[in-house]
């Protein structure tokens, strides 16, 4: 049990005579793990907001609304063990079953008297009105009756969300009554819809959770881009078409973080720690990665050319990424997602214009570090997940080698271009002290002193201002 959330639970309950109870999420994950996570859901019949505020006063803690008009209040703990999070809602009905009733699925439709549960630690006494607790022990996802999703048709994503993130298995009957309203989920704030997927997004095995969204009938709804790849397979490179190919490229990016340490063993915990940073408030890097997979070929029908019996899709990945920052902005993420989405699909090529033999030259490595920057790593994992997405259809001795460059990459990524943009040896303020106004030339010079800082050619601070000089003479 979570020591610190059951210490402020006890000092909550001693601030008002009133009922509290537990309630959705935090009931389920009592029944799964016997443990009480940093989110915890808290109920009361009436006057929640009152209590809510002494709590966070009691605990040293920060209040604020969630929701003004449904009076949803949130109290943020900060503790030794972790950031504690407690939501405070009253009873939306005239009681408790009416509450539950309103609820979603039947997992998340129980309740536990908190007071009782403080004071013994027993589960026993789980409100449970629609066969939850069954439901939670057989890991199925179900809901609680007809008419639940048309109230919030966000709730048809939010099943597969739960699915992903829980291992749990959507009931068969629940999976008709989302696919028969598929098209409701537009109808939902592209702010929600947003977590949700990427939520769905940030899951270890989100190939196969997309394939589920497919056969809901829900992913044409939310990326009809991919629809105009449906059916579009020129080319001996595509037995598939190339909206399956993308899904299975989003697949493979789980089996090419499964070899980093293989393909570049030195460097695999700092990528692997680097695409769990987030971009914003529910978008990981890696999230932002597979996403960035499924669009990668989306401009491929529009660039399709055949010349003398050989096929060509030139500038599809430029004329992709520009596609694909407008699919961004209608999910409304974050300028960050959206710049490196669009960057990733950009240079999504780049890798296998890399795998001639002898390797990479430091002029390639370091400018596609340059353009790349931070999303280096997204890069090289979405041009491998892309080959191994052709590998299926074709034996990987036929196809470019792309594991070796990748693995040259990454180290001059790590061992020499980042500790150059870390450490630059000139900067923009020594080119103004020397007359240069910023522009292209300007960059240009920056850019050629720093690739042969990160080449070693120049040295120290008095090799670069030898070389500056030399530019300007």
């Amino acid at each position: 049990m979570n020591t610190a959330a059951l210490t402020s639970l006890q000092q909550l309950l001693s601030l008002t005579s009133d009922s509290i109870y537990l309630v959705g999420g935090s009931v389920r994950d009592l029944l799964i793990t016997n443990q009480l996570f940093k989110d915890i859901d808290l109920m009361m019949p009436a006057g929640s907001e009152s209590v809510a505020r002494s709590f966070a006063d009691a605990i040293n803690g920060s209040f604020f609304f969630l929701d003004e008009e449904r009076r949803i209040t949130r109290v943020i703990q900060q503790t030794d063990e972790a950031t504690l999070q407690f939501d405070f809602t009253n009873f939306e009905g005239a009681d408790l079953t009416a509450d539950l009733g309103r609820r979603d699925f039947t997992m998340n439709a129980m309740a536990l008297d908190l007071r009782e549960f403080v004071r013994t630690g027993s589960l026993d006494t789980v409100v449970d009105l629609f066969n939850g607790r069954d439901d939670v022990q057989n890991k199925l996802i179900r809901i609680t009756k007809p008419g639940v999703l048309d109230k919030d048709p966000l709730r048809l994503l939010r099943a597969v969300r739960f699915a992903a993130t829980l291992g749990f298995i959507i009931e068969s009957g629940t999976q008709e009554q989302i696919r028969s309203r598929a098209a409701l989920i537009n109808q939902s704030a592209p702010e929600r819809i947003r977590d949700e997927f990427f939520q769905i997004l940030s899951q270890r095995g989100a190939g196969s959770y997309l394939s589920l969204l497919d056969s809901l009938g829900l992913l044409p709804q939310l990326l009809p881009e991919l629809e105009t790849l449906r059916g579009f397979a020129p080319g001996r490179y595509h037995v598939y078409d190339v909206r399956t190919h993308s899904i299975k490229a989003t697949e493979h990016v789980d089996s090419v973080l499964d070899d980093l340490p293989n393909i570049a063993p030195d460097y695999a915990h700092r990528v692997l720690e680097h695409l769990d940073e987030p971009l914003e408030q529910l978008v990981s890097r890696k999230a932002a990665l597979r996403f960035a997979c499924l669009l990668h070929d989306i401009a491929k029908p529009e660039t399709f050319t055949e010349e003398n019996g050989r096929i060509h899709f030139y500038h599809h990945d430029g004329i992709g990424a520009e596609k694909a920052k407008e699919t961004c902005r209608r999910f409304r993420l974050s300028r960050d997602t959206e710049v490196l989405v669009a960057g990733v699909i950009r240079q999504h090529m780049r890798l296998f214009n890399l795998s001639a033999p002898g390797g990479p030259s430091k002029n390639a490595l370091y400018r596609y570090c340059r353009d790349m920057r931070h999303g280096l790593p997204e890069s090289l994992i979405l041009a491998q997940a892309d080959a191994r997405a052709t590998f299926d259809i074709m034996p990987k001795e036929q196809f470019t080698d792309t594991e070796r460059p990748m693995a040259a990459v990454l180290a001059y990524y790590y061992e020499k271009f980042l500790k150059a943009e870390a450490k630059p040896l000139v900067t923009g303020r020594d080119l103004i002290a020397r007359g240069f106004t910023p522009g292209p030339r300007f960059r240009e010079i920056l850019d050629d002193i720093r690739e042969q800082q990160a080449a070693g050619t120049l040295q120290d601070r008095k090799d670069a201002l030898d070389h500056l000089r030399q530019i300007i003479s």
